[in-house]
């Protein structure tokens, strides 16, 4: 063939190279698009009630092959929190703090809110003593000195609710809702007037 022939045949095959490289681009991104889209789908309908089950589910069945992994449990019991089963959440709660060799004060604590809650949130002697344990191990623990500001408030001890919301203002967490505690110490001060 001759160099003339060569010129147009190449400009040709990189043209209908390149649409078809660019057709087949576009039409594999739709692909994904969509099937993005439909692997979402399942979650779409569903309530959170429903997606906190699955989660549910899904720690049983890694706890079912993991019996001693004490952070699975503790994940169990945080799930059933979220779910408002309070009892179910305290026994898995206890799982994890008897699998770990030191228990932290995240872990009493959780066990102590789970106990509460599952009470009608009383403080009962089992809440007060995972509690104790809970502010031994860290003084300043978010979730007791809450737990216990609350109940202070219910019981018209004011000043102790107060002292309590204090203490946990000035330790300097992160996280904290100083907003939300500033304004329960504002409502408890004006009781005591």
């Amino acid at each position: 063939m001759s160099k003339t022939l060569w010129n147009p045949l190449i400009a040709s095959v990189l043209i209908a190279g390149s649409l078809g490289g660019y057709y087949l681009l576009s039409d594999y991104q739709r692909v994904e698009t969509r099937q993005a889209e439909l692997s979402a789908a399942p979650f779409k309908e569903l309530s959170v009630l429903e997606i906190s089950d699955k989660r549910i589910s899904a720690l049983q069945d890694k706890l079912y092959d993991d019996k001693q992994n004490a952070t699975l449990w503790f994940q169990l019991g945080n799930a059933y929190m979220h779910n408002g089963e309070y009892d179910n959440a305290a026994l898995v709660f206890n799982y994890s703090i008897r699998l770990t060799a030191n228990p932290t004060a995240i872990q009493y604590s959780a066990k102590a809110s789970a106990l509460y809650y599952a009470s009608g949130q009383h403080l009962t002697a089992d809440v007060q003593r995972l509690l104790d344990q809970t502010l031994t191990l860290d003084p300043n623990n978010q979730t007791a000195l809450m737990m216990l500001a609350a109940n202070e408030f219910m019981n018209v001890r004011y000043q102790q609710a107060i002292d309590l919301w204090v203490q946990l203002l000035d330790s300097d967490q992160e996280g904290l809702d100083r907003v939300s505690i500033i304004n329960s110490i504002n409502q408890a001060k004006q009781f005591i007037k």
